[in-house]
């Protein structure tokens, strides 16, 4: 969740200004798989970009690019779906539905907490386009949750009318899908960790995120915490 103003006078400038430091244009899509793994590239052209970011170079950038994650604005709100630990009778649900109305849950919890003037207004959600059948799948699950009410917990109090969707191809190289997407992957890893399902990974990452991340429950919000689904249905 990111303040606008924040969004666009400070954050993608300076994140453009990063770009530009390193390859000299910011017409380059942050991925951050394709960091960690740059021979694994397909796309030639992409790879082509990253062939530069090694070393020195590379280490450079990683501290300044978590620095700027470190100081930027914005409010981590994720759920996790441990999907071997899913009770059965809930494996039927779609995995959008899922995230979709245990997401909307805790945003719409969080602006009631401190900013419900916020909920007045259009607020828009924006997801990276995966695809004709993942984009039908989300648009579906995304027309249910905000006009029907979550089937895992309806609640009549709960409106997410004015929560707009708003898909994008990664390839239009906005910013907050590419700062979302270097979220996920140390988020993921943290849980993993903790449940003992893999080693520790990314512990710089997850450090600061960390500390971006809120869990929200009727008037109060933790911070350091993510919903993981099968707990507390």
């Amino acid at each position: 969740m990111f303040e606008k103003d924040h969004y666009i006078d400070e954050l993608i400038p300076r994140f453009n200004r990063l770009k530009f430091k390193y390859w000299g244009c910011d017409n380059i899509v942050l991925h951050e798989r394709d960091l960690r793994k740059s021979d694994k590239i397909r796309d030639p052209a992409v790879r082509s970009k990253y062939e530069g970011l090694q070393g020195d170079r590379r280490r450079a950038f990683m501290d300044e690019l978590t620095q700027l994650m470190r100081d930027a604005q914005f409010r981590c709100f994720c759920v996790v779906i441990d999907k071997p630990k899913v009770p059965e009778w809930h494996k039927s649900y779609d995995p959008y539905h899922i995230s979709l109305s245990r997401g909307f849950r805790q945003i719409e919890t969080y602006l009631k907490v401190y900013d419900p003037d916020e909920l007045a207004k259009e607020l828009h959600i924006v997801f990276e386009a995966r695809g004709r059948d993942d984009d039908a799948a989300l648009s579906k699950a995304y027309k249910q949750v905000s006009v029907q009410g979550s089937l895992l917990a309806p609640v009549a109090t709960r409106n997410y009318s004015n929560f707009r969707l708003e898909l994008m191809d990664k390839k239009s190289n906005s910013s907050g899908l590419q700062i979302a997407d270097l979220t996920a992957r140390p988020i993921g890893n943290h849980y993993l960790h903790a449940t003992d399902q893999r080693s520790e990974t990314d512990k710089r990452a997850t450090e600061v995120l960390l500390e971006k991340l809120h869990f929200c429950s009727g008037t109060t919000c933790e911070i350091g915490k993510y919903d993981v689904f099968h707990e507390g249905l």
